[in-house]
């Protein structure tokens, strides 16, 4: 298992929060499927019951624009 994923659960999903600073708009810190987030776990239920309103994530191309311009000057 990969350390993020340990640190992931033991955080409650803090172990993403690097995504936050990247996405500060984002609700979601795991941005990926296999990304442990319970804070995002927690947001969709409160979504499910109508209590969290106007949640929201970065898309695919705002994710892939921000991969290249981190690369870009290493």
């Amino acid at each position: 298992m990969h350390v993020y994923r340990l640190v992931a659960l033991f955080s409650f999903g803090e172990g993403w929060h690097n995504n936050h600073h990247a996405f500060e708009y984002s609700a979601r810190h795991g941005l990926e499927w296999w990304q442990i987030d319970f804070g995002w776990y927690a947001i969709r239920f409160l979504e499910a019951l109508g209590l969290a309103t106007n949640v929201k994530l970065p898309t695919k191309d705002h994710k892939r624009k921000k991969a290249f311009t981190c690369h870009k000057f290493k």
